[in-house]
């Protein structure tokens, strides 16, 4: 049971305003090709995320140890970044904005700065005044949801929306694009500050000499979770996309189709739900992040001063909405996923690569993420790319969004041969000196 209640509190802590408003516009995208949509979504969505925690068990959840085998520096940026990004530049104020815009899409007459003042305003007094609130919330939270999104998929496939439109895309491309938009559920970065959380739960549980295999059945039950969220989101988006093209923005597309659905009732409860999921992150990513500030400033500023400073940063970027907060932070995505996944990929290697290798292998991939992010920020003022694009346009994968790919496999595995070759010569060495 204690396996079944994290596993829940996992998939709770990652359900927030991404998991409900990226599927639905994706299937609409990619109508027909929704399954392969579904794919390559969760290979980033679900996938980066359950290998995030695994690496983080195999350090204890200890954050520092994690992003150490990039080297102290380069660890500490990335830290910074991840959790910038998924803190105050990114996901904390895309909670309040996304609860926002569905609370005015509904007709609710409140001034949307106001609501953004009220929902920051309680995820600061949860947080200074370390209230239960926010657990009573989760216990309850995720089976309501999983229980309204149950009615709502079950009624959308016996009585779909629409016919599902044939993209212009090949699938390919669908598959490519699907992987970056997974992305945006910034769920594999949130992992490196929610697995500190889970990990500790379960050592408290009794589990620590167990502790990877415990880990591994949470996020089987948090995976299958967000696995069935996202894939039948995505249908239904795709059963609405002959009709909802005029749809751009990601949450006005969710709130047409639950309407469609449900009627107007359903509507408003799923709102309200999602008004809950979100806060709920909001809560927890707040907590999560100040204390990680506290720690890298070594207390040198108080956990209610940090609380403070990133709900006032959180208010001020959620007034620009959920889809230019998805635009500011798609291209810094663009650098840290990469990063992180290099990170990621050495924490689950349980023979580590020579020091002199790993430092190539991040500086290589950091090089070509960064001008990848500078050339993302610059599109998006409309500036010519095309001298800065051609220093990293040749590499493989470069259309699909994964330039870095080849290079890293290359140093990869030349430090993975090097250090095997080094290792059976210094074990040569040991074993004729013995003799």
């Amino acid at each position: 049971m204690d396996i079944i209640i994290i596993g829940f509190a996992l998939f709770s802590l990652f359900f927030g305003a991404g998991n409900l408003i990226f599927p639905p516009y994706l299937g609409k995208t990619f109508g027909s090709c929704w399954l392969v949509a579904s794919i390559g979504f969760l290979l980033t969505g679900v996938g980066l995320a359950s290998c995030a925690v695994i690496a983080m068990s195999k350090k204890r959840g200890n954050v520092k140890e994690f992003t150490n085998v990039a080297g102290n520096k380069l660890g500490f940026i990335v830290t910074l970044l991840v959790i910038l990004v998924i803190g105050p530049l990114g996901a904390i104020p895309r909670t309040g904005a996304t609860s926002g815009e569905v609370v005015i899409a509904l007709g609710i007459h409140i001034p949307y700065i106001l609501f953004i003042l009220i929902f920051f305003g309680i995820t600061l007094l949860l947080n200074v005044t370390n209230n239960k609130i926010v657990d009573i919330i989760g216990k309850y939270l995720t089976p309501a949801l999983l229980i309204v999104l149950a009615i709502m998929i079950i009624s959308g496939i016996i009585h779909p929306i629409g016919e599902k439109i044939i993209p212009n895309e090949s699938t390919s491309e669908v598959f490519s694009q699907s992987i970056t938009e997974g992305y945006n559920t910034m769920d594999a970065l949130a992992a490196i500050v929610f697995s500190p959380i889970i990990i500790t739960a379960l050592i408290d549980k009794g589990y620590e000499n167990d502790l990877l295999k415990r880990t591994g059945q949470v996020i089987a039950i948090a995976a299958i979770g967000l696995l069935l969220v996202y894939v039948s989101l995505t249908y239904l988006g795709a059963t609405a996309s002959g009709i909802y093209q005029d749809k751009t923005e990601r949450v006005d597309l969710l709130i047409s189709i639950t309407n469609s659905i449900l009627g107007p009732v359903g509507k408003y409860i799923l709102a309200a739900i999602i008004v809950l999921a979100c806060l709920t992150t909001s809560v927890g990513l707040t907590s999560s992040i100040s204390e990680i500030f506290v720690e890298i400033f070594h207390n040198k500023i108080s956990y209610k001063l940090m609380v403070t400073i990133i709900i006032v940063i959180s208010v001020i970027l959620s007034l620009i909405g959920v889809d230019r907060i998805v635009t500011f932070t798609f291209p810094i995505l663009n650098y840290a996923y990469p990063v992180v996944l290099t990170m990621i990929i050495y924490n689950l290697r349980n023979k580590q690569v020579d020091y002199k290798y790993r430092k190539i292998t991040f500086v290589v991939v950091s090089i070509i993420a960064i001008i990848q992010t500078i050339i993302n920020y610059l599109n998006i003022f409309n500036v010519n790319t095309d001298n800065l694009t051609k220093t990293i346009s040749w590499l493989p994968f470069y259309k699909s969004g994964f330039p870095w790919i080849i290079p890293f496999i290359i140093v990869f595995l030349i430090g993975v041969l090097a250090t095997n070759k080094k290792s059976k010569y210094n074990k040569n060495i040991k074993t004729n000196v013995q003799v």
